[in-house]
């Protein structure tokens, strides 16, 4: 019941301050629990946005008091940033990606930067050369700056 409540604050100082959750984690251990949340916007993430969204979420937690003690870490996605879903692979057109995809069976490696993006297909540019890969044949992409 705390962990559904405490997302619930996650969530709606979120939705407050305009930003998306990336990821959010809590463990709950006594003295020693931990809320971890990633938050992300179409802008990109400054130090200053994760200051201020950690000041007000502690703001709420301490106010509903549903904790007695806990660490609270907020961050952004970071350079390196998953791209867990089609949507977030649009998002990111134009930048360097590193992308693990299966080709006849065979698990391949590409690093090249993002050209295009549609429902079906991605278009990496590597080493002057254009790649077509299906989106079902992705297995993990990321960022890679």
């Amino acid at each position: 019941m705390r962990k559904e409540k405490i997302l619930e604050i996650i969530n709606n100082v979120a939705e407050e301050l305009e930003y998306m959750i990336y990821d959010s984690s809590i463990y709950l251990k006594g003295e020693n629990s931990s809320i971890r949340v990633i938050i992300d916007k179409l802008e990109g993430i400054a130090h200053s946005d994760c200051e201020i969204y950690s000041k007000r979420l502690d703001q709420i937690l301490q106010f509903e008091d549903i904790l007695p003690n806990y660490t609270l870490e907020v961050s952004s996605p970071g350079l390196k940033r998953k791209l867990r879903n089609m949507e977030e692979i649009k998002r990111f057109v134009g930048s360097p990606v590193k992308i693990v995809y299966y080709s006849d069976d065979i698990k391949k490696v590409i690093k090249g930067i993002l050209q295009k993006v549609n429902e079906e297909k991605i278009e990496v540019l590597s080493d002057n050369r254009k790649l077509f890969l299906d989106y079902n044949n992705i297995v993990n992409a990321q960022l890679d700056y």
